[in-house]
């Protein structure tokens, strides 16, 4: 039996495998795996799976980049180095409060003046931290919210 979870928005599969030791015994409940879409293993360092085929319990992951590249497509046509004299920089359109409070000045005074890798990196702290607020617009559009 397999099931589709989305979870801090990656899409898993849980699948039911029962082992030989776990069919023979008197619960006769089944080895949860965690797989993603393609159908390969998750490593267990990130995920808790529960012995109940109905529940499964994915601990909190940053979203995958390319999610990112889709909010800056929306966000700013995609252009990372983007500064349009709004307040909002680069391919995310993050504030400079953002971009502080988030670890910015690691990388670039402003957003626009740090490449892709660095606006994404600050930008998967700043949504762990608050969700898809940050991005009210596109992320609603792009369903994230």
């Amino acid at each position: 039996m397999a099931r589709l979870v989305i979870a801090a928005g990656l899409l898993m599969a849980v699948v039911s495998h029962p082992s030989p030791a776990t069919a023979a015994s008197e619960s006769g409940m089944g080895d949860d795996v965690l797989t993603g879409v393609d159908g390969s293993d998750q490593d267990g360092g990130s995920v808790n799976v529960v012995p109940d085929p109905t529940v499964a319990v994915v601990a909190q992951q940053s979203p995958p980049d390319g999610i990112y590249d889709t909010l800056a497509a929306c966000e700013s046509n995609s252009h990372w180095a983007a500064n349009t004299g709004n307040g909002y920089y680069g391919g995310l359109q993050e504030d400079l409060v953002f971009w502080r409070r988030y670890g910015g000045l690691a990388y670039a005074p402003r957003p626009d003046l740090a490449g892709r890798g660095a606006q994404i990196t600050v930008a998967q702290r700043g949504q762990a931290a608050q969700g898809w607020a940050a991005w009210p617009n596109c992320s609603r559009r792009l369903g994230l919210q």
